[in-house]
C-alpha cells in the first residue's frame, strides 16, 4: 500500500485536475449558452437556404451554368475540413478528421483545405500537407470570415483548378444527433438536394436579366449561407463535445479523490496502528529488561 504521504500527493494532483476541468467545462458550457441563442435561428436560415436552393433548382433544369456543371469523372475535388483548434473535447476532432481521410483517400486527385489546428496536425503527421490553413475561425465563426473563404473558393473554382468543392463538417442537433457530415458545396447539384423537403411546385420563371447573371449574383450568397452555417455547427458541436468531456473528467476525478480518501484513511490508520504496535513492543522489551 502506498504511504500516507505518497496518496496526500496523489489527492492534491487530482484536485488540481479537477479545479481545470471544472472550469474548463464552465467556459464551454458559456460558449455554448451563447450559441444556443443562435443556433435556432441557423438551423433555420440553413433550411430555408437549401429549400430555395432546391426550388430554383427544379424550375432551372434545361439552364446551362458553370456552377450547375456534372463533375467529370475523375476530376479535380477540393476539400474543405472544419475541426477545432485544440482538443480535450471527447472523439470530436477524430470523428470529423477520420471521416475527411476515408474520403480523400478514395480521391487521389484532390487539395485539402483545413480549418482548425487540429486538422493541419492531423494531416501533416500523416505526410499529406494541406494546400491552405485557415486559422483562427474554428473559434470565431464570423460572418466577415466566412465571406474571406466565400472568396477563396470562388476563385479556385472559377479559374478551373477544382472541379468539385466539398465539406467535412459536424453538424450539430443536439443531445444526440451530432454527426460528422461530407457534402458537396460546389458544383450545385439537384440530386445532392434528395433529403430536403419537396419544394413547392412553382410556375414559370423568368429570368432578368438572364440565367447567367442571377446565378452569378445568387450563387456567392448561397456558398455564404452554407459555410456560415456549417461553421456555426461544427463550433457548437465542439464546444457540445467539450463541455460533456470536461464534465465526464470533473465526475470522475470526483470518485477517484473519495477513492483516494479512503485509502489514505486506511493507510494512516495502519501507519497509527504500526507506530503503536512498534511502542508497545519496545516497552515490553523494556519491562522485560528491568526484570
Amino acid at each position: 500500500m502506498a504511504s500516507p504521504t505518497e496518496i496526500r500527493h496523489h489527492i492534491a494532483a487530482v484536485e488540481q485536475t479537477k479545479k481545470i476541468t471544472g472550469a474548463m467545462e464552465m467556459v464551454s458550457s458559456t460558449r455554448m449558452k451563447r450559441v444556443m441563442s443562435h443556433i435556432e435561428q441557423n438551423h433555420r436560415y440553413f433550411d430555408h437556404v437549401q429549400k430555395t436552393m432546391k426550388e430554383i433548382l427544379v424550375t432551372a433544369q434545361g439552364v446551362s451554368h458553370p456552377y450547375l456543371k456534372d463533375v467529370p469523372a475523375g476530376g479535380h475535388c477540393t476539400y474543405i475540413i472544419i475541426s477545432g483548434d485544440k482538443g480535450l473535447c471527447g472523439s470530436y476532432n477524430s470523428n470529423v478528421l477520420n471521416l475527411a481521410l476515408r474520403h480523400i483517400e478514395e480521391h487521389p486527385n484532390h487539395s485539402i483545405l483545413t480549418i482548425g489546428n487540429t486538422a493541419e496536425d492531423f494531416f501533416n503527421a500523416r505526410s499529406m500537407v494541406p494546400d491552405v490553413t485557415y486559422l483562427g475561425i474554428a473559434q470565431d465563426p464570423a460572418l466577415t470570415r466566412a465571406r474571406m473563404l466565400v472568396r477563396d473558393v470562388m476563385a479556385l473554382y472559377d479559374s478551373g483548378k477544382t472541379d468539385e468543392v466539398r465539406l467535412v463538417y459536424t453538424s450539430f442537433y443536439g443531445a444526440t444527433k451530432n454527426r460528422p457530415v461530407e457534402r458537396r458545396l460546389l458544383p450545385i447539384r439537384l440530386d445532392d438536394y434528395s433529403d430536403i423537403a419537396d419544394a413547392e411546385t412553382l410556375a414559370d420563371i423568368m429570368y432578368h436579366p438572364t440565367p447567367q447573371e442571377l446565378f452569378d449574383l445568387l450563387i456567392p450568397q448561397y456558398i455564404l449561407g452554407i459555410l456560415f452555417g456549417v461553421m456555426v455547427q461544427a463550433y457548437a458541436s465542439e464546444h457540445f463535445a467539450r463541455m460533456n468531456a470536461m464534465h465526464s473528467a470533473t465526475t470522475n476525478a470526483q470518485d477517484m479523490l473519495k477513492s483516494l480518501r479512503t485509502k489514505y484513511n486506511l493507510a494512516r490508520q495502519s501507519a497509527i496502528t504500526n507506530e503503536i504496535a512498534e511502542i508497545t513492543g519496545a516497552a515490553e522489551i523494556l519491562r522485560k529488561g528491568d526484570r
